[in-house]
């Protein structure tokens, strides 16, 4: 039965912190751009979901009552925060621990013990 081999794991995890880090932060000064479906709005965002920028077209202001302008802004914000959950999920995907997926580890840490363990074997 294959053993999990611990030190090579704490090295592949030490790699994976210093490239996740980077990655995040770079992540992080990213910009993305969501528009309402009736083009009206458009929300920016940083990868970190820092709200950047709202624009409202002045078309809006004249022919759009304050609820369906603000449901228009949810929807812009909204639709950034996807791109921008879309990025970081291509990150992630990318990096690896233990021959998973970060993705994967995060959601099932156990996959990384080999199946079919029932207890302590020496």
């Amino acid at each position: 039965m294959r053993r999990v081999d611990l030190a090579q794991l704490v090295t592949e995890m030490t790699a994976l912190l210093g490239t996740a880090t980077s990655e995040t932060g770079r992540l992080a000064r990213e910009e993305f751009v969501g528009t309402a479906a009736d083009g009206l709005v458009t929300a920016t965002v940083s990868g970190a979901k820092e709200l950047l920028d709202i624009s409202v077209a002045a078309r809006a202001h004249r022919t759009v009552d304050n609820i369906t302008l603000g449901e228009a802004v949810v929807e812009a914000v909204r639709a950034a925060e996807a791109l921008a959950d879309q990025r970081r999920s291509e990150i992630m995907s990318g990096l690896r621990l233990g021959g998973v997926d970060v993705d994967t580890f995060l959601a099932d840490p156990m996959s990384l013990v080999p199946r079919g363990r029932t207890g302590d074997e020496s």
